[in-house]
């Protein structure tokens, strides 16, 4: 007899997201972008990142001025991001899909360590998607 399907419940528990550091602080080399998706353009990386330019395109519509992939990837490497770019940042990170996340990264629009500081500097950090950014931490790193 088969046991009926139950849908798997979200886990709600609380979850520390470590300090940057313990995040690879590196952008992914070109050459693995084009393993995941060989029809990838090369001209849509890193400020010009093709998946964050369709996280925009959806989640910020009604912005009178819409941002930029460019303004997504200087606001993840400021040291002192300005509001706007703080609105950009958690727009992104409270957004996009966990996927959408991946493919970014993979795209060089960031790195995971940047992804981390944004979330500890502007406590954008919802459990679920920290909960899977955990998964890149460095256990090593300390």
């Amino acid at each position: 007899m088969e046991r009926p399907h139950r849908p798997r419940r979200e886990d709600t528990s609380p979850v520390r997201l470590p300090p940057p550091e313990a995040f690879p602080n590196d952008y992914t080399p070109p050459g693995t972008l084009l393993e995941y998706r060989p029809d990838a353009d090369p001209s849509e990386t890193g400020p010009r990142s093709r998946t964050i330019r369709i996280v925009i395109h959806r989640r910020c519509c009604g912005w009178r001025t819409r941002p930029t992939p460019k303004e997504v990837y200087d606001a993840m490497c400021a040291d002192d991001p300005t509001p706007r770019q703080v609105e950009v940042m958690t727009v992104v990170l409270s957004s996009a899909t966990f996927d959408e996340m991946l493919l970014a990264h993979l795209e060089g629009a960031f790195t995971w360590r940047q992804v981390a500081r944004a979330m500890h500097l502007h406590h954008c950090s919802p459990p679920k998607r920290a909960r899977q950014l955990v998964r890149f931490a460095r256990r090593d790193r300390r």
